[in-house]
């Protein structure tokens, strides 16, 4: 009986480790952000958001282009990404561009660039 314990203990200890160095490599960290829902090429190149350019941003969403949630009190911007591989951002999300949400999940850094993992989210008051 002993031995079968220890055994698990040291597999539950082994597991522990190694979730912890992957999320180290990672370098994902839990956060909740809240700010305006972007698309990317407007709002980096022209300098426009907001609801008056919330359906523009939609249909460019819908095509390919990046969304992102911009943080006006850090000044930082996020790029979305969905939960998991081969998944889309919530289009209820995309629909909302242009306006204030909160989301939380995990903040990932690489070169320079911030993405935010979406793992909940919903509108923010103002």
């Amino acid at each position: 009986m002993m031995k079968v314990m220890e055994g698990r203990s040291l597999s539950f200890a082994l597991t522990a480790v190694i979730a912890l160095i992957v999320a180290h490599k990672t370098g994902a960290a839990p956060a909740t952000v809240t700010g305006e829902v972007i698309e990317t090429y407007c709002w980096a190149v022209h300098g426009v958001g907001g609801t008056g350019h919330a359906q523009c941003g939609i249909e460019c969403a819908k095509r390919g282009l990046p969304v992102a949630l911009y943080d006006p009190r850090s000044r930082s911007a996020y790029i979305l990404l969905p939960a998991r591989d081969k998944a889309s951002l919530p289009a209820d999300l995309i629909g909302a561009m242009g306006q204030r949400v909160k989301i939380q999940g995990e903040v990932v850094a690489r070169g320079g660039v911030q993405f935010l993992i979406v793992q909940s989210w919903q509108r923010a008051s103002r």
